[in-house]
């Protein structure tokens, strides 16, 4: 996690100021709050964490937390990526989008996962979150890009998306987290796991094309080309070994 030291953007200080005050609130209350202030995305540059280490799929910032909310402010190099995931405690949150970010958007069902929609979602946007909201997002683009994303808890727990569920569809498992949602992720993030998933091609061979960057950047060999291997014949996938000896792991 980068340390901050920066003065906080007075968009931010007022969004604090609503949060600790607030008598009751929602998603859409949330959205409608953030549409109503000026988000200036050069206003967060300072809070930036385009330099996060390679093996983590994004930078994750966490810039402010209360006793029942965490803000967090994301950075995307061109090729950054989230694993599939969910947002675990959230009763309510929301992302605001500074620049152009490829999304997928995903139906989950137990362990099964597939991909209903995808497109790009505009800079400026802002959208309500809750912790069954199934998706994936980063950037396929050339420039640097960021989002400010706020989890929150109807009771007092500041890390409102614990219990984050991620879908690693190249290794055949569901994984809860702290969290973090960083494709490969350490076993310091990983708080369970579960060996079987469900999918279907159209989801699989979108998917593996999206990561197949990060795993050859990171120079994972077996996994880049295992998913070289899939997206040549996706009909293999069900046939292929889980690369997970145990059925369940509990990382202790």
């Amino acid at each position: 996690m980068k340390s901050n030291t920066a003065e906080l953007p007075e968009s931010l200080t007022i969004l604090i100021n609503f949060l600790e005050n607030v008598q009751e609130i929602d998603s859409d209350k949330l959205t409608t709050f953030l549409k109503s202030i000026e988000m200036r995305s050069a206003d967060y540059l300072p809070f930036n964490y385009f330099d996060h280490p390679v093996n983590e799929s994004y930078g994750r910032n966490k810039i402010s937390e209360g006793r029942n909310y965490s803000i967090f402010l994301m950075s995307w190099a061109p090729g950054d990526f989230t694993a599939i995931h969910s947002h675990g405690l959230s009763d309510w949150g929301a992302v605001c989008f500074f620049g152009d970010t490829t999304h997928r958007l995903y139906k989950a069902d137990g362990n099964r996962i597939e991909l209903v929609q995808k497109g790009i979602v505009p800079a400026g946007t802002v959208v309500p979150v809750t912790g069954n909201l199934v998706h994936a997002m980063g950037n396929m683009g050339d420039n640097p890009i960021m989002s400010l994303h706020i989890y929150g808890s109807d009771n007092s727990l500041s890390n409102a998306n614990d219990d984050s569920e991620i879908y690693e569809i190249e290794k055949h498992r569901v994984s809860t987290t702290n969290g973090s949602a960083f494709l490969n992720s350490e076993d310091k993030f990983i708080k369970k796991w579960e060996k079987g998933i469900v999918s279907n091609s159209e989801t699989i061979s979108d998917y593996f094309e999206i990561i197949k960057t990060y795993y050859s950047r990171n120079k994972i060999v077996h996994m880049a080309d295992y998913i070289d291997l899939i997206l040549r014949k996706p009909e293999l996938f069900s046939l292929e070994p889980s690369p997970l000896k145990e059925d369940i792991q509990i990382i202790l």
